[in-house]
C-alpha cells in the first residue's frame, strides 16, 4: 500500500491547484487543475473489507434521526391544499417563510438568511463571495480538510494556519501574525465541537475574534455543523458574535441532526452583502429545493426538534465515553484524549512520537480498522506554487519549529501575500499521530471491538 507523505513532488500542491497545470483540452485552468483527493477521504488508501470497522466517517446514527417527524410533515405537506402549486421555483435566498423562522431561531433579520444545498454549498458561498485570488486566509490547523478543497475554487488563495486549543482557535497566534504583518481576508474556524479536535470556542475568545475582524477588516466564517448536538451538561456559548457582527458569516446545515442525504443549510451573511450574496446564490444552482424548504420548515418549527437532538447528544455522549474508556483499557499510558463534550468525534494522540503511523494506519487495517490519521488534519507545507493549501518550503519549516512570528517573517520576505499562491505550513506536531474517531454512527460493542482493533495493531508496529 501507498503511504501518504507529508511531501508532494516539486512544483505541484497536495490539496490546491496549480495555475502551471496544463489546461486540458475543453476545460478550463479551473477545471483542469482540480487536484484527486490525497489522505482524507482518498479511497486509495483504505481497505474496507468484509467485517472491517469503519471510524473514519461523519455520518449522524440514523436510528437517532426523527424520522417520525419527517414522516408527519410529509403528509401534511401533500395534503394541504395547494400542494401542486408549491412545486415551481422558489426565490434563489429561500422560501420567505422559512427564511423567517431561521432567522428568529439565528436572532437575525431574514433578509441576512441564504438557504443552500447543505454546508459545503454555503462555504462555497462565502469562499466565493469573499475570496479572490492572492488573497490570503487564516484557517484552524488541524483543519477539517474539506474545507481546503472548498478553497480551490479560488486559486492561488494563501493560507496561514493557527492553532486550536482547548478553547478554540489560538486568537493570540493569529493576533501575532496580524501584528507581524499578515492581512487575511478572511478566518475560518469550526467554533463548536471542532471537527477534529473537539474544541468549544469560548465566549471571550469569539469576541477578541470579533473585535479584531472589525478593526482589520476580514470576514471570519463560523462553520457550526455540530452546535444542536451537546452532551448534557455541555456548555455552549450562544452564538451572538455571528448575529452581532457584520465581520461573520455563520455556516449551518442540517447534516448531522436531519441527516446528509437532505442536503438543505442555510448561511447568516452580513446585512450590507445580503443582496450580492443572493445574486451568488441565484448564478450558482439557482435555489434549494422548495419542497425540501416547506418539510424542514415544519420539522424545525416543532418542539419535538429540540427534543430528539437533546436525545441524540445523550446517546452520542453515551458512545464517546464508551470509546473513551475502551481506547484507555486497550492502549494504556499510550494516548492524550481529548474528551468530547458534542459532536461526532473523539480526537487522541499516541505520545510515541517516533512510531511509524503510515505503518500503523496498515497494521489497523489489517486487523479490519479504519480511521482517519491525524495527519490528514494537518495543513501541509509544500514546494509547490498556486494551491491552496499549498506552503511555502520555508515558511512551513519556521512554522513547524514553532516560530510563529519567524514563519510569519520568511512568508512576507518572499513577497506579498498571494503573490505566488503560497502560504505557511501547519505545525506537525498539531496532527503527528493523532487519530480522530467517530463514535457517532456505530453501537457501544462495535466500538469498543475498533478500539481492541487498535490496541492489536499497536502492539502489532511497537512490540
Amino acid at each position: 500500500m501507498t503511504h501518504l507523505d507529508s511531501t508532494s513532488p516539486a512544483g505541484t500542491s497536495p490539496t490546491g491547484t496549480d495555475p502551471a497545470r496544463t489546461r486540458l483540452p475543453g476545460g478550463s485552468s479551473l477545471l483542469s487543475g482540480l487536484p484527486g483527493r490525497q489522505g482524507f477521504g482518498d479511497a486509495s488508501l483504505i481497505r474496507v473489507g468484509t467485517g472491517s470497522i469503519d471510524l473514519g466517517g461523519g455520518n449522524p446514527d440514523r436510528s437517532l434521526l426523527p424520522v417520525d417527524l419527517y414522516r408527519e410533515a410529509v403528509h401534511e405537506l401533500m395534503d394541504s391544499p395547494g400542494y401542486g402549486a408549491r412545486l415551481g421555483y422558489v426565490p434563489a435566498a429561500g422560501t420567505p417563510s422559512f427564511r423567517a423562522l431561521l432567522a428568529e431561531r439565528e436572532g437575525v433579520s431574514p433578509e441576512r438568511i441564504i438557504v443552500t444545498s447543505g454546508g459545503i454549498n454555503g462555504l462555497a458561498l462565502a469562499v466565493l463571495g469573499t475570496l479572490d485570488p492572492g488573497d490570503t486566509i487564516v484557517v484552524d490547523d488541524p483543519i477539517f480538510p474539506l474545507f481546503l478543497r472548498v478553497l480551490d475554487l479560488v486559486p492561488g488563495v494563501r493560507v496561514v494556519p493557527v492553532g486550536v486549543q482547548a478553547d478554540g482557535l489560538d486568537v493570540d497566534e493569529l493576533e501575532s501574525h496580524l501584528a507581524a504583518g499578515v492581512r487575511p481576508q478572511a478566518v475560518f474556524t469550526v467554533p463548536t465541537f471542532h471537527n477534529p479536535g473537539g474544541a468549544v470556542l469560548s465566549a471571550q475568545k469569539a469576541q477578541r475574534l470579533t473585535e479584531l475582524a472589525e478593526r482589520w477588516g476580514f470576514t471570519v466564517f463560523a462553520d457550526d455543523p455540530y452546535r444542536e448536538l451537546a452532551f448534557p451538561g455541555a456548555e455552549v456559548p450562544a452564538a451572538a458574535w455571528v448575529r452581532d457582527s457584520e465581520h461573520v458569516i455563520g455556516v449551518n446545515t442540517f447534516s448531522k441532526t436531519l441527516g446528509p442525504a437532505l442536503r438543505l443549510g442555510y448561511t447568516v451573511v452580513p446585512s450590507a452583502l445580503a443582496e450580492q450574496y443572493v445574486k451568488l446564490r441565484n448564478r450558482l444552482d439557482g435555489q434549494a429545493s422548495g419542497v425540501l424548504q416547506d418539510i424542514v420548515e415544519r420539522i424545525v418549527g416543532r418542539p419535538e426538534y429540540a427534543q430528539a437532538n437533546a436525545a441524540a447528544g445523550a446517546v452520542y455522549a453515551q458512545k464517546a465515553r464508551a470509546l473513551h474508556g475502551a481506547l484507555h483499557r486497550e492502549l494504556p499510558g499510550e494516548l492524550d484524549i481529548i474528551e468530547p463534550q458534542g459532536g461526532f468525534f473523539l480526537w487522541a494522540r499516541f505520545r510515541d512520537q517516533e512510531a511509524d503511523f503510515a505503518a500503523l494506519f496498515d497494521a489497523a487495517q489489517d486487523e479490519g480498522l479504519v480511521y482517519q490519521r491525524g495527519e490528514w488534519f494537518g495543513v501541509t507545507p509544500t514546494g509547490g506554487a498556486g494551491g491552496a493549501s499549498g506552503a511555502a518550503s520555508a515558511a512551513g519549516a519556521a512554522s513547524a519549529a514553532g516560530a510563529a512570528g519567524d514563519a510569519v517573517g520568511a512568508a512576507n520576505a518572499a513577497g506579498p501575500a498571494g503573490a505566488t499562491g503560497q502560504g505557511l505550513g501547519g505545525d506537525p506536531s498539531r496532527t503527528r499521530g493523532a487519530v480522530r474517531l467517530t463514535f457517532a454512527e456505530l453501537d457501544v460493542p462495535t466500538l469498543e471491538e475498533g478500539a481492541a482493533r487498535l490496541g492489536r495493531a499497536w502492539r502489532r508496529i511497537h512490540g
